[in-house]
């Protein structure tokens, strides 16, 4: 009996998913500090080309083009050199230079206006949140900790994506995105508070499993809001898919959506931790 387009899809995703991410997850575990900065530039780029063609109904301009490539390598390359403080300086420097650009090519041309605001956004939404992994991983077991995130997200998407399909009927928010449900969403939360648990008690132990259920809860969150705002970014544009570039998962921005905001609150946790004092919740 022949498979069902469903059945070919999911193989499509799940064999697609690991040749994607067993060289992420080699660089994560075992690459140099520099192979982080490598992954994070290339999400960057082809996220940010992903974005233009969401955000712009006409195309950008070939002159703000390199200007907009340019900082979303220079916010994560400044990370990578000085952390927070290289990121808010690059992040200073790009609005800058853009409206200084806007000043001597077409000081009175309102449009300009508009497509320095979704720059701003594309760099805020893309290069800026992605810094954040350079950041995490620079912080002690900072490699297992990006682990611990892309371990609940994935483990989220997964039951997510399969309990929606087996048991979904409630739709979760139908104006944004029509296909997810209330059961997948809460597969999802069940699985990933499964998935951060056993990372931390393998790879974290000195980190009390409460803070880790409390971390694994608000990772994963952070992830369903992520997702949820690239459909809201897709619906706006009238496009399903970021692109077509990867098979059975649409674009890089599909695959990074969840991620965006995980990084960066996981991250906020750390910071809140050791200003305590005791390194924990």
């Amino acid at each position: 009996m022949p498979d069902s387009p469903k059945s070919n899809s999911s193989k499509l995703r799940v064999i697609t998913g690991i040749l994607i991410g067993m060289p992420v997850l080699a660089c994560v575990v075992a690459g140099p500090r520099l192979s982080g900065l490598a992954l994070v530039l290339l999400a960057v780029t082809i996220g940010l080309w992903e974005l233009h063609g969401l955000l712009f109904e006409v195309p950008l301009p070939g002159k703000w083009r390199p200007i907009s490539f340019a900082a979303g390598l220079f916010l994560p390359s400044l990370t990578y050199t000085w952390g927070i403080t290289g990121l808010n300086c690059a992040l200073f420097i790009s609005f800058f230079s853009a409206l200084t650009f806007m000043m001597i090519s077409a000081p009175l041309d309102r449009d300009e206006i508009g497509r320095i605001a979704m720059l701003c956004f594309a760099w805020l939404y893309v290069p800026y949140l992605l810094s954040f992994v350079l950041l995490i991983w620079d912080k002690p077991d900072g490699r297992f900790w990006i682990l611990f995130v892309l371990a609940v997200i994935v483990a989220g998407d997964s039951g997510a994506y399969f309990t929606g399909r087996k048991l979904g009927r409630r739709r979760l928010y139908p104006e944004v995105s029509p296909k997810k449900t209330v059961e997948g969403s809460i597969g999802g939360l069940c699985s990933s508070m499964v998935a951060g648990p056993v990372i931390g008690l393998i790879f974290l132990r000195t980190v009390p499993l409460a803070s880790i259920c409390i971390f694994s809860l608000a990772v994963a969150v952070a992830g369903q809001v992520g997702d949820l705002i690239e459909s809201m970014l897709k619906r706006n544009s009238g496009k399903k898919d970021s692109s077509g570039l990867i098979p059975g998962h649409g674009g890089v921005l599909d695959r990074l959506d969840s991620l965006l905001f995980a990084f960066p609150v996981l991250w906020v946790l750390l910071q809140l931790s050791a200003a305590g004092g005791h390194g924990w919740f």
